[in-house]
């Protein structure tokens, strides 16, 4: 008797554990953990992520933690490999995966949609004592891309070799890493495409004045013109310290993204308890403000079908193009 009485309240305990509006049933199909894909430390991916991983631990009661990589293409890859749960892409590096183009060696067809995450702006720093004052002054100086994989090694090539700009050489390494050799003089630049602002580079200023440079309105134009998934943008005065003064430049949105196989209960709450508490994923970084469910509009990609029921639910119209295929 005493051990069916434990086995009961064992049961009770479990059950009560289950957040509300799922089922054991439902959740039979679930991950038994989610390892999300983010990038390097000092940068936005890696805060951002521990966001995430808090919401779907603490709110849907599954482990979750937040593994650094190389960025978008390479949680791109560990995604198709189902190696991770939940993926950090911006949309450019998506352009090229979902088409077998550029970067990508064929079509990863395996990729779905689930919720906006924010803008990333094309921008970069110099020392405040430096000369440079435009790209057309980085002919033969030495730039930090950031980790390989990510947006900056995809994006920043494709500036440089369309105006003609022909560094010396080019490093790559964590966030960090980059801020730390600007300061201490061993590069002449860091180039990113992320989020406002960057931890490493806010960090960096405290300590060190920096120059954040954007790009003039038409280097602006000739790259809107020539890449899909980038648009005209600005970013706001006072994101940096020392930054008086808006600076025009591009940005492209980034998108969190699962496996197609991925079970559609378990998207469905995901994205929804994302909206839910987006108040918390801002108090982790501002750029958390801007996961909303109408910016979905900006995530050209097919979306996992238990997004699409979220979607459906607010009445947001989707484009064919995010429609998944049948």
């Amino acid at each position: 008797m005493r051990t069916a009485r434990l086995g009961l309240w064992l049961a009770i305990v479990l059950l009560a554990a289950l957040p509300l509006g799922t089922d054991a049933q439902q959740r039979a199909n679930w991950p038994r953990s989610v390892a999300i894909g983010s990038a390097s430390i000092g940068g936005v991916y890696f805060v951002i992520a521990g966001g995430y991983a808090k919401v779907i631990q603490e709110k849907l009661g599954v482990p979750s933690s937040v593994e650094v990589t190389g960025g978008p293409e390479q949680n791109i890859q560990l995604l198709a490999a189902k190696r991770i749960e939940l993926g950090l892409a911006t949309m450019g590096p998506l352009y090229e995966a979902l088409r077998g183009i550029g970067w990508a060696d064929h079509r990863y067809t395996d990729l779905r949609g689930a919720f906006p995450m924010y803008t990333s702006y094309v921008h970069w720093i110099v020392r405040a004592d430096s000369p440079i004052r435009s790209i057309g002054d980085l002919n033969d100086k030495v730039v930090h891309l950031g980790p390989r994989g990510g947006t900056a090694e995809f994006f920043w090539p494709r500036v440089f070799n369309l105006f003609n700009i022909k560094p010396r050489r080019i490093v790559f390494g964590a966030i960090a890493e980059g801020a730390n050799a600007l300061r201490d003089g061993q590069i002449d630049g860091a180039f990113q495409v992320i989020g406002l602002p960057v931890p490493a580079w806010v960090e960096l200023s405290a300590t060190r004045p920096i120059r954040v440079m954007g790009l003039t309105p038409q280097q602006v134009e000739t790259l809107v013109a020539r890449f899909p998934y980038v648009s005209r943008s600005a970013i706001r005065a006072g994101v940096y310290r020392g930054q008086d003064a808006p600076l025009t430049t591009v940005a492209m949105w980034n998108a969190a993204i699962v496996h197609k196989d991925a079970a559609d209960d378990f998207v469905y709450e995901m994205v929804k308890a994302m909206f839910a508490n987006v108040e918390l994923l801002a108090t982790v970084h501002p750029a958390g403000a801007e996961t909303l469910p109408v910016n979905i509009f900006y995530i050209d990609m097919p979306l996992h079908p238990g997004a699409v029921r979220y979607y459906t639910e607010q009445r947001i119209k989707l484009k064919d193009s995010q429609l998944p295929p049948r």
